[in-house]
């Protein structure tokens, strides 16, 4: 039996969706538990879901998806978003909607600071005791790159410690320790109207959203950060699954918050052979050296330097107009792996 998941009057949880719809696949359940317990409880939703051409097109009977009819698009799945989670109990004033690029929030991630800098903000004006956003390896790159945002924020955000639940919309995790929330049949009920609520979305994927609204949620605990001691270098393997022409199409992204600073790179991939290696320049010119070794289907990594890394975030990335949305796997936390790998047994 899994572990169940309870909330307390003082609690104060804030809910970080990525699109209009996420707020109620993933957490309908836990808003509303939220809610009867007397917990304080916000909503932030990074995008408008704009960026959504197939079910627009077959709404609105059109072909051509422009700036203009993405706009209307967005406007719209906003107001489903607010809707549905007014079936949950959740006041507009205490939804908040970011308007970040829909299948844009890697490009962010990657680009620049803002997108963290806004979330620690959020973070630290509401100070939330329970934190939930999607998991790292979501195999939607908007859904995995928020969470590599959030944990940004979370080392800018001047706020107590947190307990943090990730959950998982799609691809199907190795995770084993999840924590069950089972819900009524009231609650399977009005998630299952708030769901209703995004009509927009329900015109091609009816059946896989209220599949949804069962009797349980599942949300994975997300571990503190490594203690600083443990993190001189990293070593790790990452794998290739079935990755036709990789070479020209994907590449190796890594964010790194060390004592030195954060570094955002971008590495081809198809430069990643025998013993390639790039040199990481941080504040104060303190540099790690980045090696890379091929070997059939997966890749060795490693990082090493004088500064401290205090978190390590890695992926394969396909770059360019993708036919699919889905990453074959999203981010790897590499000092939680590590430090999960080489723990003690006991």
């Amino acid at each position: 039996m899994k572990p169940s998941l309870e909330f307390l009057p003082d609690d104060r949880v804030l809910v970080l969706a990525p699109h209009p719809d996420d707020e109620v696949l993933a957490t309908g359940g836990l808003i509303q538990q939220a809610l009867a317990a007397g917990a304080a409880l916000r909503v932030i939703v990074a995008t408008d879901g704009d960026n959504n051409p197939w079910p627009q097109r077959w709404v609105e009977k059109r072909w051509r998806i422009d700036a203009t009819a993405r706009e209307r698009w967005g406007r719209r799945r906003r107001a489903e978003g607010l809707a549905a989670l007014s079936c949950l109990g959740v006041a507009d004033t205490d939804v908040r909607f970011l308007g970040w690029p829909d299948s844009g929030l890697t490009d962010r991630l990657l680009a620049d600071a803002d997108g963290e800098s806004c979330l620690a903000e959020e973070i630290t004006r509401f100070r939330p005791s329970v934190l939930v956003a999607p998991v790292l390896g979501d195999t939607h790159p908007d859904h995995s790159a928020l969470r590599v945002m959030l944990e940004l924020a979370l080392a800018q955000a001047d706020v107590a410690p947190c307990r943090r639940l990730g959950f998982r919309v799609h691809g199907i995790g190795a995770e084993t320790s999840y924590r069950a929330l089972t819900l009524n049949a009231e609650q399977v009920q009005r998630k299952q109207d708030a769901t209703l609520a995004h009509t927009s979305q329900l015109v091609l994927s009816r059946a896989r959203m209220l599949r949804y609204a069962q009797r349980e949620e599942c949300f994975l605990p997300v571990p503190a950060s490594v203690p600083l001691k443990a993190c001189m270098g990293a070593r790790w393997r990452m794998p290739l699954p079935g990755m036709r022409g990789w070479g020209k199409a994907h590449v190796l992204v890594l964010v790194l918050v060390t004592s030195a600073g954060v570094a955002r790179r971008v590495l081809p991939l198809r430069d990643a052979v025998q013993g390639t290696a790039w040199d990481i320049t941080l504040e104060g010119n303190a540099s790690l050296r980045f090696v890379a070794h091929r070997h059939g289907d997966h890749i060795d990594l490693s990082l090493q330097g004088q500064p401290l890394l205090h978190k390590v975030f890695c992926k394969i990335h396909r770059q360019g107009e993708r036919l699919f949305i889905h990453d074959a796997r999203g981010w790897m936390d590499v000092l939680a792996a590590t430090a999960t790998e080489h723990a003690p047994e006991g």
